[in-house]
């Protein structure tokens, strides 16, 4: 199941590229975010039977890292906090371009791209992939 939704995520990815490339920036944006989407579900695996990952949610145990340390102390700082903050901006502009109609910009899409891309080249790492 890892593989199969880290190939959906690197197509979001590349269709968010594309896009960008385009000047569709909203768009770009839109498919960026379902790549990390798909890419911290792939890391984290399914939910418990019967729940789904929550959009912002999946954030938190993704950082946390215990997917690929679970002997790390549960009170300290994820393992890979750097992405906290991106990866929550990352929804924030998903949810202004797609329901509050913000026009994004080159620049942010640009970043974001970065960060989707790093995103999923960590994964692969950690996963051995």
């Amino acid at each position: 199941m890892i593989e199969f939704r880290i190939k959906y995520a690197r197509n979001y990815l590349e269709d968010a590229k594309f896009l960008y490339e385009n000047k569709r920036y909203n768009s770009a944006i839109s498919r960026l975010y379902y790549a990390s989407y798909q890419a911290m579900w792939a890391a984290l695996g399914d939910p418990d039977e019967g729940k789904v990952w929550k959009h912002l949610a999946i954030i938190k145990p993704f950082v946390n890292g215990y997917w690929f340390n679970p002997k790390h102390p549960q009170r300290t700082t994820g393992l890979l906090e750097h992405f906290r903050l991106p990866l929550r901006q990352l929804y924030t502009h998903r949810i202004k371009s797609d329901y509050e109609l913000f026009e994004m910009n080159e620049n942010i899409v640009k970043n974001m791209i970065e960060l989707v891309d790093d995103t999923i080249k960590t994964i692969l790492t950690k996963r051995g992939l």
